[in-house]
């Protein structure tokens, strides 16, 4: 099935009640609100403010802290919004899953966002939104690369302290020009989604079940996009597409168990041919080989992390390059130099030999 062939239907958005989510958090009612909001608190993050928010859409009074709680959520809230707001038009930057699947739920109830996901059509505008958002020195940027350069994708993650750090995660943006990451191993990278929206939205949720395990606003998520979905079939040759049929298998599955209200039964019983094919697809294919240093790694595709070297501007760069020093790589960013590493732990002088590699860089004006 071509993705752009897909017949997407419109519909109201499902509702979503106090009753819904007692059941969802596998709370009994009787235990009350304070035992729901901690069976939220564990569950995800995030939760607790959408909790919040449908009990304000029903009329319960929240009180001074749960109050204060829930303004928090819709001033992050509005936040990303307006990071979204100011991308530049043309499609060059777009966001991912989080933005499109908010504005699926109902009126009034708030789909928290931890992050911003966004994925840009190439590097060279990647960076430039990288540089346009960075405009103090407070917050951290951490640089991964994927693949060797210049066909290579890149993943930006830029972090700043929340308005109340204590009680609030920090936020986060992060864009990449691979839409899809895979697992690095069985899965590989993909750089394309479906155009539209809805569907784009529901690959973007099954792919989170190649790196942790499905939570309850996973559930809800397919919970509001199940009404605007096409046919089963359809949707089966569209992560099969993109190698997740067992992915979309297990949030349905999982959807079911704590959601039953979302009826995904026919969707559950056409993927359960095509997981088994992927499945296979993923076993029968020849083991990996270990890379051997920093350098085939790069070459593997496989992620390399960037240990921040100095944060700088440079005008000069509209992409990212390395600079090898046979198997350490510098890499020099429009906003910054970071050693490139291979893995959690770096020895100490290997940061010192970066550190000078930069200083011969500067002296020879070569970088």
């Amino acid at each position: 099935m071509s993705t752009e062939t897909a017949t997407v239907p419109h519909t109201t958005a499902p509702e979503i009640t106090l009753d819904l989510l007692f059941g969802l958090l596998d709370c009994d009612p009787g235990d009350g609100l304070a035992k729901l909001m901690h069976n939220a608190r564990v569950a995800h993050y995030t939760l607790p403010a959408l909790v919040l928010s449908v009990l304000e859409n029903e009329g319960v009074d929240l009180g001074i802290t749960a109050g204060a709680e829930l303004r928090r959520a819709r001033h992050r809230a509005a936040r990303y919004a307006g990071v979204i707001a100011d991308l530049p038009d043309g499609g060059e930057i777009v966001p991912l899953k989080g933005a499109s699947l908010a504005q699926l739920y109902p009126p009034g109830v708030l789909r928290s966002q931890g992050d911003v996901d966004l994925l840009a059509r190439d590097e060279s505008r990647l960076w430039q939104t990288v540089t346009r958002l960075a405009t103090d020195e407070s917050g951290q940027i951490w640089v991964t690369v994927m693949g060797a350069e210049p066909a290579w994708n890149v993943l930006v993650t830029m972090v700043w302290q929340a308005d109340e750090p204590i009680v609030d995660h920090e936020y986060r943006v992060e864009l990449t020009t691979a839409a899809l990451l895979g697992d690095f191993d069985r899965v590989r990278v993909r750089t394309t989604l479906p155009t539209d929206p809805v569907l784009a939205a529901l690959v973007c949720l099954t792919e989170e079940g190649l790196q942790r395990p499905f939570h309850p606003r996973d559930a809800l998520d397919l919970y509001v996009l199940r009404p605007r979905l096409p046919a089963a079939a359809d949707i089966a040759a569209l992560v099969g597409e993109f190698h997740l049929a067992p992915e979309l298998l297990g949030l349905g599955r999982y959807t079911s168990r704590v959601l039953p209200q979302c009826d995904v039964a026919e969707l559950m019983r056409v993927l359960a041919e095509p997981a088994r094919r992927e499945l296979d697809r993923r076993e029968n294919l020849p083991a990996a080989v270990a890379p051997a240093g920093l350098r085939d790694m790069v070459r593997c595709g496989q992620p390399a992390q960037g240990l921040l070297l100095r944060r700088r501007t440079r005008t000069d760069l509209a992409t990212a390059r390395t600079h090898w020093s046979g198997d350490q790589a510098v890499l020099h960013t429009p906003v910054g130099d970071y050693l490139l590493v291979a893995g959690k732990l770096v020895a100490e002088e290997d940061f010192e030999s970066a550190l000078a590699m930069l200083r011969t860089c500067d002296e020879s004006a070569a970088c």
